[in-house]
């Protein structure tokens, strides 16, 4: 389970893990726009579920990325 600890207007702690993975306390300052962006995107979902799915996807995106562009580079 996610939960978010906002920590003042620009920051907010997070708490992150998959079924498979440890909870890992983690701390990140944010300016307040791209909170407000985040608050306004993820509807109901809490803000610490909708952060880590934006990173697990943009991680899993970059991932295919850079396998894509190793096997060109092969050929």
């Amino acid at each position: 389970m996610c939960t978010v600890h906002s920590t003042s207007m620009t920051g907010s702690t997070i708490v992150a893990a998959t079924t498979t993975d440890m909870t890992v306390k983690l701390g990140i300052t944010l300016p307040k726009s791209i909170i407000q962006k985040i608050d306004n995107m993820r509807g109901d979902i809490p803000r610490s579920k909708y952060i880590r799915r934006v990173i697990e996807r943009y991680l899993a995106i970059s991932n295919k990325d850079i396998k894509t562009t190793a096997k060109k580079k092969r050929k």
